[in-house]
């Protein structure tokens, strides 16, 4: 009798297996930080051996408070994850009417609940260093420079993270370079209008830019397009993407968001999560990052710049630098 209720619960055991919801606020292809996110708890899951499912949820943001209460009140989920500054309030308001359920916000911060744990990423430390390398390369002699102190930013919407943190940074690393830099910003209205990237890129090349950092998405791809037909140069963001058009994509600046999940829910499979807490991660804590090892950057990018940009990443490391005003 023993013997068949322990087997009983090893297969209730095997029946339950430890089950994960991604609901991403958007669409997973085209964005770098949703494919990283994405690809990371596959990887966890695959290591932990745990169940995954990503339901996307398009880019309309009324959708995301029921889709999220959905999902809680299904009670198919140990843990529920969804991401970014659009959510913090949705996962305050469904974790107090689901107490029991756990959950996960990822690259934005919720407020302490004893079912919530959130982190989010030092934007600033990106974008400072964005901004460092693109005031470098403006003065710099390489052969789609010119001699206008002149840097461009183009973002796909406004959001607090981009107008608290992405864009005075930016500007605060360009000016510690050299404060006559001039730092033009346009704003997409989307992530996945090429067309109106291409358009916005273009006024600024034509104002003088030479260089310009892209937080737009898919949006961004269109202003990569136009560096090239105009002969001048971009940043990416989030993941490495040099590789799309090395001449005129110079560096990314990165944020290893597939690390950090996996990271999270690794911790969150062995119970180590401590839920009721948030976190902020940045360069000491290995998720933000550049393409310093791109072969492509080593190739392309001149000798000084790249050596004052490690200088730069190590301060910033060891907090000697704020990337903020």
């Amino acid at each position: 009798m023993r013997t068949l209720v322990f087997l009983l619960m090893f297969m209730v055991t095997l029946v339950h297996a430890y089950s994960v919801a991604l609901l991403i606020t958007g669409e997973v292809a085209g964005n770098a930080i949703y494919e990283m996110m994405v690809a990371g708890a596959r990887r966890a899951s695959q290591d932990f051996g745990f169940d995954v499912k990503v339901i996307e949820g398009g880019y309309n943001p009324a959708r995301w408070a029921t889709l999220l209460t959905s999902l809680a009140a299904s009670k198919s989920y140990d843990l529920i994850v969804t991401f970014t500054e659009g959510m913090p309030k949705n996962v305050e308001n469904t974790a107090k009417a689901f107490p029991n359920q756990k959950f996960i916000l990822m690259d934005a911060l919720a407020p302490v609940l004893p079912n919530v744990y959130s982190v989010a990423f030092k934007d600033e430390e990106m974008a400072y260093l964005a901004g460092y390398f693109a005031a470098l390369v403006t003065k710099s002699d390489m052969p789609r420079a010119n001699e206008q102190l002149k840097i461009g930013m183009i973002a796909g919407d406004i959001y607090p993270a981009m107008m608290e943190k992405m864009k005075p940074a930016y500007e605060k690393g360009a000016k510690d370079v050299d404060p006559n830099v001039q730092v033009f910003f346009s704003v997409v209205g989307s992530w996945a209008d090429p067309s109106k990237g291409a358009e916005l890129a273009q006024v600024q090349y034509e104002q003088g830019v030479d260089i310009i950092f892209l937080v737009a998405g898919g949006s961004g791809m269109g202003a990569v397009r136009k560096a090239r037909e105009m002969g001048r140069y971009v940043i990416g963001v989030d993941s490495n993407y040099i590789d799309k058009d090395p001449e005129v994509i110079l560096a990314c600046a990165l944020k290893h968001a597939d690390k950090a999940i996996y990271e999270v829910l690794a911790k969150a499979v062995k119970k180590e999560l401590k839920f009721g807490t948030r976190e902020v991660w940045g360069i000491r804590e290995g998720m933000i990052g550049f393409t310093f090892d791109d072969p492509n950057y080593i190739k392309n990018v001149a000798e000084e710049i790249k050596s004052e940009m490690l200088r730069v990443y190590e301060k910033l490391k060891e907090g000697s630098i704020q990337p903020l005003p």
